[in-house]
């Protein structure tokens, strides 16, 4: 029995024009990305678009996949996330929770989940002991930023604003967050 093929040797097969490379690409990779789409777009058929959306954006850019900058799960995770924000920027945006106050003034409000926090589901999830590992070393507030840019769909102006932050702080965060994340999975 053969052993299965790397990410990035698919990558590089789609990049030839295999087909057959990219259904490949498809099955080793697509369960742990659809959960990406899903968790930012909160439906299973915005969620089933972006991931379709993703491998469309494999078949025709996968020549510009470059090993020595991410590993081809992280571009792959990137490029769903990506088409995940479009989706979601694209539709309508949902109505905020809004109370009428006893003076007749309407306040929007922002209610806190009893769930588990971003984090907390992300780590439940985590199929990748290693990956778990690497997002344990960062910071609490770095990481935090992090989970929420990339779970959430958090923009770098709503994190600042959310996390009471300067944006150049929170660009800084997740740009070290990432970097470091890399060279911890790399080992």
């Amino acid at each position: 029995m053969n052993a299965p093929e790397s990410l990035e040797a698919l990558i590089g097969r789609v990049a030839m024009g295999d087909r057959a490379a990219l259904r490949a690409l498809y099955d080793a990779s697509a369960h742990r990305l659809y959960p990406i789409a899903l968790r930012l777009l909160n439906e299973r058929s915005l969620a089933e678009d972006a991931l379709q959306d993703t491998f469309v954006a494999v078949w025709h850019h996968a020549g510009r996949y470059q090993a020595g900058r991410a590993t081809a799960m992280a571009w792959l995770a990137t490029l769903v996330r990506n088409k995940a924000l479009d989706i979601g920027r694209a539709r309508p945006n949902h109505m905020p929770l809004e109370i009428t106050e006893g003076d007749g003034e309407t306040r929007t409000v922002d209610v806190a989940s009893d769930g588990p926090t971003p984090e907390e589901t992300l780590l439940e999830r985590c199929e990748d002991a290693q990956l778990r590992h690497c997002i344990g070393q960062i910071d609490a507030a770095p990481r935090e930023a992090l989970i929420l840019a990339y779970f959430d769909g958090l923009t770098h102006q709503d994190l600042a604003a959310r996390l009471s932050q300067p944006l150049g702080t929170v660009k800084a965060w997740i740009r070290r967050s990432l970097q470091r994340l890399q060279r911890c999975m790399a080992a």
